[in-house]
């Protein structure tokens, strides 16, 4: 990933803890914008998902994952889920930069339509390495 530029507007929010309003600002309404509700989600496994019961609240947001499509990798993923589950984040804590958006230390999404939609399409052309060079590999 590039150096920081805390000149930068985006740079600024990626980094800022305990301010609310500028994440839920700017990250609200990505989840209104998704490629048929899809994202790219990596934890210890890295899949496509679809969110549903999305709850945008003040202090914080949370979803629930249903597991569509595994992005294989050379050396399987042990933890891959089998159903749904929920998961989230305070604004607080949340880090977004490069249409990436994770929690800190545990998961993270890649939520840009065009990505998705271009992710989605090399995993069912089981084309796993380039899908985890636009996502995975790029963190």
């Amino acid at each position: 990933m590039d150096t920081l530029d805390l000149n930068n507007e985006e740079d600024k929010l990626a980094h800022v803890l305990g301010d609310n309003k500028p994440k839920l600002e700017k990250i609200s309404p990505i989840f209104n914008n998704l490629f048929e509700n899809k994202v790219v989600y990596h934890e210890r496994f890295t899949c496509i998902v679809k969110l549903e019961n999305i709850r945008i609240l003040p202090n914080f947001f949370e979803a629930t994952a249903i597991p569509y499509l595994k992005i294989e990798k050379e050396r399987p993923d042990r933890f891959y889920p089998t159903k749904s589950w929920e998961f989230g984040s305070r604004w607080s804590i949340l880090n977004i930069r490069d249409n990436v958006l994770s929690g800190y230390g545990s998961w993270v999404m890649w939520f840009d339509p065009d990505l998705v939609r271009t992710v989605e399409q090399l995993v069912l052309e089981k084309r796993f390495k380039e899908a985890l060079e636009l996502t995975l590999y790029t963190i």
